[in-house]
């Protein structure tokens, strides 16, 4: 008699929730997270889409009044129907945008934290913005402000509220003018202060950056009107500058930088320079004067005459003699004018200004010109602990001949950075038009007792099928060099980019 066999049980399908259950479910799970995660999360998504999560459940509106930051882009207001194509600079209706944040001000539940606005019709509606920034820097929690204005016309007028707030740890400023009067009551607890395209005198910069006693991040970018900035900033940890003029730079009480970024741009001044860096708003001009202020190219040229440019950097270097790392980017415009200047570059800074806490040292630049050449001589002769130097060469056609090894013997002193120096990365433009051997490379691998990398980078761009011989040829060539040390790697390796500033 065959085994009864037993019939596997069949699984039933669990019915599934209707539609309102699953939402529900759903609403449960986002309900269980705090606060401070829904902010986290709301953060990710367009403000727009932000408030809508108000209709999910009593709790939501007041998760999104208490958003701590506000990000408010040209297109945040715009219906969704409306062609921006995504677009985040591209405004449906600038009275529809400043009642939609009006609204989302007048319903807060806890004071802005950080506010990022951008928006090209501020200098239109100064009144009403003034108004805003007043309330928010008034409310005692604002920490950090972001003011874009996009409208390149026109530059929008800090109020004074901004200076007078106490709270702010961050202020980020893009097309503004910086106008102080009277006394700074505010900004004590500013850490980070950006100026990009701002229009100041030297005194009203001065006192804006003296005001920030605990800042430790300060970046400049293409101030107009300013010429001279003396930074006094005791706290200071990262200092970058860019500038499509002269400028003259003091650093005072030389503070424990960790970084400095130094860009010097001077080409297109039709693009860079405008109305601001010499027009006075408290008198009139000519028509014949304001035809001459639009002449930026002209306005340029007479300024580069009038700079001297060895001066000015040789000033900035002895103010920043305890950073441990230091970017130089001084355009091939830079090289052109820099050879205007009457005074001559030392051999080294002075000996009390000495660069000794740098470690790092990137130059962007045209090392073979005839005086930066001589530039970056004096520089390396005055980094004596300089471990890791970085180069990437700047060249454009005319540029001369890559000088050999022996004009850097002249010029750069025995011990000093190498007996110290252990990396070079040189990254070349022109790998077999005057390539790199025989240059400040060879000198480096000959001098440097600790060297223990020397990594010599071309774009793969240069290298054809046919130049393969050549190709050879040069690593022949790198792998004959004496060297000071036994233990040096020495190698040429293509690259996909050039790393940036």
């Amino acid at each position: 008699m065959e085994q009864e066999r037993t019939q596997p049980a069949t699984k039933r399908a669990r019915p599934s929730s209707p539609p309102q259950a699953r939402a529900a479910d759903a609403e449960d799970r986002l309900s269980a997270l705090d606060d401070a995660t829904l902010h986290a999360i709301l953060a990710r998504v367009p403000l727009r889409d932000a408030a809508v999560t108000a209709a999910l459940s009593r709790r939501w509106p007041r998760v999104f009044a208490t958003l701590p930051r506000l990000v408010i882009r040209p297109a945040t207001f715009n219906r969704r129907g409306f062609p921006d194509e995504g677009d985040e600079d591209r405004c449906e209706d600038p009275r529809r945008w400043m009642d939609a944040l009006r609204r989302v001000l007048d319903g807060r539940a806890a004071p802005v934290a950080a506010l990022e606005i951008d928006s090209r019709f501020m200098s239109v509606h100064c009144n009403w913005f003034n108004k805003v920034f007043r309330e928010l820097c008034c409310n005692g929690g604002l920490l950090e402000l972001s003011i874009v204005n996009t409208d390149y016309t026109e530059c929008y007028a800090l109020p004074s509220t901004v200076y007078a707030c106490t709270t702010l740890t961050s202020l980020d400023l893009y097309n503004c003018w910086l106008r102080l009067s009277g006394s700074l009551v505010g900004l004590r607890p500013l850490r980070l202060l950006r100026l990009r395209n701002v229009t100041a005198t030297d005194a009203e910069l001065c006192r804006l950056i003296r005001r920030g006693s605990t800042m430790e991040h300060l970046e400049i970018h293409d101030v107009h009107k300013a010429r001279n900035i003396i930074i006094e900033a005791p706290c200071l940890k990262k200092l970058y500058i860019y500038s499509y003029r002269p400028l003259c730079i003091v650093v005072k009480k030389a503070p424990p930088l960790d970084m400095v970024k130094l860009s010097l741009s001077y080409g297109c001044p039709e693009h860079s320079w405008s109305l601001h860096d010499t027009k006075d708003i408290d008198r009139d001009y000519s028509i014949h004067e304001m035809e001459e202020m639009l002449d930026y190219k002209k306005m340029a040229e007479r300024e580069h005459k009038q700079t001297d440019e060895i001066k000015n950097m040789v000033k900035f270097l002895c103010g920043v003699s305890s950073t441990k790392s230091l970017r130089l980017h001084l355009s091939t415009e830079y090289s052109e004018v820099v050879s205007m200047s009457k005074a001559s570059i030392p051999k080294s800074l002075p000996k009390k200004s000495y660069l000794l806490g740098l470690k790092s040292l990137s130059l962007i630049l045209d090392h073979n010109h005839e005086v930066l050449s001589t530039f970056v001589s004096c520089l390396l002769n005055s980094c004596p602990n300089l471990k890791d130097l970085r180069i990437i060469e700047l060249r454009h056609p005319g540029s001369p001949a890559p000088l050999p090894a022996e004009f850097w013997f002249e010029k750069i002193n025995g011990g000093g950075f190498l007996y110290r120096l252990s990396s070079v990365t040189f990254y070349t433009d022109s790998l077999f038009e005057g390539h790199p051997c025989g240059g400040i490379c060879k000198f480096l691998v000959m001098n440097a007792i600790t060297l223990k990398k020397m990594s010599i980078k071309y774009h793969h761009s240069q290298v054809k099928p046919e130049h393969a011989a050549k190709l050879e040829a040069a690593r022949r060539e790198l792998r004959a060099w004496p060297r000071a040390s036994d233990h040096v790697l020495l190698e040429l390796t293509p690259i996909d980019y050039f790393p940036s500033f």
